[in-house]
């Protein structure tokens, strides 16, 4: 008996022994000389995340804490050796394992698993080095460690005895069930990883004699990893199989190890306090545990998938969803997510089926409901759905929320993100809204006055703050009559070295500057996507070197300078107006330059403050009226106008629009008033329809009079694009006509926009009211009919009525009435011309060379509302005079390019038929989802395992070898 004791410790001993020194000799000179500082750093840069740095550095320290715990409690112990080895640290071990590479972002379900996990291992190390926490008289059974060393906790005396009794008793409960469920879960694999062992070992025998490994072998020697092949090979061939072999004794150890340390207590406690209140204690700690682990199972997806399967046909059934919003946004993120909060879904989960038939050769329907048998205990970690339900949620995100689902829970996105490696996009998109990875080091406005207008030049400077490349991106507003001149990139701030800019056409200039983006080339693109709104972007800044252990000539900046023309309002000179930012950022250490004076902001102001909105012009004479002729006798003219030249407009008939959108809600307020206006500045003196879209589910209505239209009746639901208000419009309106249409929407979600080009018959003036603020842009579809139609934007509809009113008093001539000016068009033949007449007009066009940029643009505004037989020629004439006069239009864009190859692209993207197609950039990532590791197509034999592992640790000595060297180089 006593040899048979003796045999069992030497075992117990060396499996402890051999496995954790094997492991720590492996990590701690195998591994962390090469990549221990190399992790650090990445950490430190942002690459690695912190969570999964902490994690492995768990890994690592489990064992290492473990062995010290060995040898310096159990060191003569060896049952206390296996006690701690299968209950403690392997646990720990395979917990980490899971964590780093299965378990990305915690369900509330999952995390209810792995925080009992933890607790019941950390109250089994409890009894292993304190015992029973109660009285130990009258009671028999008690760990060796209590009697032998018969000491207590320090927490004992903080929280109290009976507390700590009653604590251990509750965690020792549950241990119980846990032990029963995780030696289940864990015979799943123990079974096929023993057979599989024990296939391995001969096929390892056979494939040795068959000497196949030895190609790879030498060519480690070729490449100077002898230490590899002598050393780390065999030591991880021993790892590798002691791993496999303990691992399939562990179910059975382990359920035993915590089932008979939960009786043990339980006993304890009993003998203590009675068995009554022993059966209370345990059955109430698992009947809790149980309910909390039943809610915790019903996921949102399933209702929230089910309550949005069918358009809502009435306002009752939506204000019924409208109530349930909170549980609706949870479902559809949850099924957005599903990839990164659980390990597969349902369906999908095949791996048990496939290894029980192809290792063991089970029959279908016996490998199927082991499968199900398998699925039942890991429900916490499987998705009740299927991987469709990722673009099913994000759709019915858009419908019901109206903004795209990056937008909308950005946070929760970037959550998931960041709980695993996501290959980032070089683009910045949705989640990089307000992101501050670049910093705007300086800033600097400077202003030339030429009386009624002045050029206005913006120069920036930015650091990047991250080890990636990466774009800055502006969506921003500049007042309609403004001319945008110029975009410029530059390494440093040399005006001599910086690289201009080319005006193309909008779809070639897209195209082009996204190719080059993916190909990490420096470019910029400026484009005009509505008649205020612009959108600015410029890549790459360059990657901080603040850790970078080499000294490179490498750029470190990027200077960029906007260059634009605008009238004198009087308020002064407009700046653009920031509308969204991504990646950029600026605080009270942003060095800032305004017309020739520093500014300096400090706190929430130095944060959010971009540029100010105007700034006073030095000169205050009264505006005069400008005119400049510009090729082909075509004559545009500015004249300034008082308050007493705005008028409303009287004896007509117009047509209002309403969106119904979700997001008008937020504007409720504001869709009263403007309602109430109409109803008592413009109703009575006009006639007046109002058109009420609606999204999918319920028809629109058309209100005749607008005076019977009771705005706080209405429920704002789903969404809808203003191309498809304007197609509900036109079947709506049968052949009525009026003289202008007004949508009153909002600052609608332009992300949510498509490329389709529906047609759009609108013969009269298109003007949108965005209550609330101007949208970030248009879809092209979208723009086209405001820009053909003759229309206009507007932020009130007392703006709208007035502009709509003083434009047709003011003559067939004028192009718009904006932003203080009438704008007038005329042509003129040169033969109709006088030589007197000529040569005072030439003499005062020289002189007013600085204002044909301006004048430009209202030529183009006016030749985009004449009807043309060929789209194509009209469109290449409006961008033959926006690049004759280097302005940005609707039509053109501007983009800078770095290198002759880049320019040959743009130049054959020019020649195609589709120059001015532009897609819309809805900004959305496609994110990198992780791979699914339960759903598996097949199992490799035996000796290609053993292949796969020759060939990696080969391929991973080569690569520490190229590291070392790199470093010593």
């Amino acid at each position: 008996m006593k040899r048979l004791k003796l045999v069992f410790n030497i075992i117990f001993q060396s499996i402890f022994w051999l496995w954790n020194l094997t492991f720590l000799s492996i990590v701690y000179l195998g591994i962390l000389p090469y990549v221990g500082i190399p992790l650090i750093q990445a950490t430190i840069d942002g690459i690695i995340p912190l969570e999964f740095f902490l994690t492995l550095t768990a890994l690592i320290a489990i064992p290492t804490i473990s062995t010290a715990i060995g040898f310096r409690t159990f060191r003569k112990q060896p049952l206390q050796l296996m006690r701690l080895f299968y209950g403690v640290e392997t646990p720990l071990f395979l917990l980490c394992l899971l964590r780093l590479f299965l378990l990305r972002e915690l369900t509330p379900a999952s995390s209810q698993i792995i925080a009992t996990l933890a607790l019941c291992i950390a109250a089994f190390l409890v009894e292993m080095l304190y015992g029973y926490l109660g009285k130990i008289e009258n009671v028999q059974n008690i760990s060796d460690s209590q009697t032998s060393q018969n000491k207590q906790p320090r927490f004992l005396s903080l929280i109290g005895e009976k507390r700590s009794v009653w604590l251990q008793l509750g965690c020792h409960s549950l241990m119980l069930v846990v032990g029963i469920w995780a030696a289940t879960l864990l015979m799943f694999y123990a079974l096929p990883v023993g057979l599989f062992t024990v296939a391995g070992f001969f096929t390892l025998v056979i494939e040795f004699f068959k000497f196949t490994w030895v190609s790879p072998f030498l060519e480690m020697f070729k490449y100077g990893a002898w230490a590899s092949a002598l050393i780390w090979i065999p030591l991880s061939f021993i790892f590798f199989g002691l791993t496999c072999s303990l691992f399939v004794v562990m179910p059975s150890l382990y359920g035993f190890l915590y089932i008979h340390s939960g009786r043990k207590i339980w006993q304890s406690f009993a003998a203590q306090y009675g068995k009554n209140q022993a059966i209370i204690g345990s059955l109430g700690v698992i009947a809790a545990w149980l309910a909390i682990f039943a809610a915790l199972q019903q996921q949102p997806q399933v209702a929230a998938l089910k309550m949005l399967a069918t358009p809502p046909a009435n306002d009752t059934v939506r204000q019924t969803l409208l109530a349930k919003s909170d549980m609706i946004r949870s479902g559809l993120v949850n099924a957005y997510l599903s990839p990164y909060r659980y390990l597969s879904t349902v369906g999908e989960n095949n791996h048990i089926y496939e290894i029980y038939k192809n290792t063991l050769n089970f029959p279908d329907a016996a490998a199927q409901t082991v499968q199900n048998s398998y699925n039942f205990l890991m429900s916490p970690f499987l998705y009740k759905g299927s991987s469709a339900d990722v673009k099913k949620a994000e759709k019915l995100y858009g419908e019901f929320f109206d903004t795209e689902l990056q937008k909308g829970d950005t946070e929760a996105v970037k959550h998931a993100v960041q709980s695993t490696f996501n290959r980032e996009e070089a683009k910045a998109g949705l989640l990089n809204v307000n992101e501050e990875k670049v910093w705007l080091q300086s800033q600097e406005v400077t202003v030339k006055e030429n009386g009624d207008w002045a050029d206005v030049q913006l120069y920036e400077v930015y650091k990047n703050q991250t080890t990636n490349l990466q774009e800055v991106f502006y969506y921003f507003s500049l007042p309609e009559s403004a001319s945008v001149t110029g975009i410029w990139l530059g390494d440093t701030g040399d005006l001599k070295k910086r690289f201009a800019f080319t005006v193309s056409p909008r779809g070639a200039a897209q195209q082009i500057y996204n190719q080059q983006v993916v190909e990490r080339v420096d470019p910029a693109l400026l484009e005009q996507i509505g008649p205020k709104q612009y959108r600015l972007r410029a890549f790459p800044i360059p990657v901080k070197r603040e850790f970078s252990g080499t000294q490179t000539d490498a750029p470190t900046e990027m200077n960029l300078w906007l260059t634009y023309k605008v009238m004198r309002q009087p308020q002064g000179w407009a700046m653009p107006v920031l509308a969204e930012k991504r990646n950029i950022f600026w605080n009270q250490n942003t060095r800032r330059t305004i017309a020739g004076k520093e500014v300096k902001y400090s706190g929430k102001e130095a944060r959010e403050t971009w540029l100010p909105p105007f700034l006073p012009a030095a000169a205050q004479q009264p505006l005069t009226a400008q005119q400049a002729i510009l090729p082909g006798g075509n004559i545009i003219s500015a004249k300034p106008l008082t308050d007493a030249n705005y008028s409303l407009p009287q004896g007509k008939k117009f047509a209002v629009i309403l969106d119904t959108s979700r997001s008008m809600a937020a504007e409720n307020n504001e869709v009263k008033d403007t309602f109430e206006w109409l109803k008592a500045n413009a109703a009575g003196k006009n006639a007046v329809d109002l058109y009420v879209a609606s999204a999918a589910g319920m028809q629109p209505k058309l209100v005749e009079d607008v005076r019977n239209f009771d705005a706080a009746k209405v429920t704002f639901y789903g969404t809808i694009q203003l191309k498809d208000m304007l197609q509900q419009f036109a079947q709506l309106r049968g052949d009525k006509s009026y003289d202008t249409v007004f949508v009153v929407s909002d600052r609608h979600s332009y992300e949510l926009s498509d490329d389709r080009k529906p047609k759009l018959s609108i013969s009269a003036p298109l003007w949108t009211v965005h209550l609330g603020g101007l949208p970030p842009g248009y879809d092209d579809a979208t723009l086209k009919a405001i820009q053909d139609s003759g229309g206009g934007v507007a932020t009130d509809m007392k703006e709208a009525m007035q502009r709509v009113a003083t434009t047709a008093a003011s003559g067939k001539s004028t192009v718009s009435v904006v932003d203080g000016y009438v704008w007038s068009y005329a042509k003129t033949s040169q033969s109709k011309k006088t030589a007197k007449s000529a040569a005072v007009a030439e003499s005062k066009n020289a002189e007013n060379e600085g204002f044909k940029p301006i004048a430009a643009r209202q030529l183009i505004t006016a030749l985009s509302k004449q009807k043309s037989s060929n789209q194509l020629t009209q469109l290449d004439a409006m961008h033959a005079v926006a690049k004759n006069f280097k302005v940005v239009t609707p039509y053109s864009s501007m983009i800078v390019l770095v290198n002759d190859a880049q320019r040959q692209q743009l130049k054959a993207a020019e020649a195609k038929n589709d120059r001015f197609d532009r897609e819309v950039e809805s900004g959305k990532e496609e994110l990198t989802k992780p791979n699914n590791p339960l759903n598996v197509s097949g199992v490799p034999e035996p000796e290609e395992w053993l292949l796969l592992v020759v060939g990696a640790i080969g391929l991973l000595a080569v690569f520490l070898r190229q590291r070392r060297a790199k470093a010593v180089g």
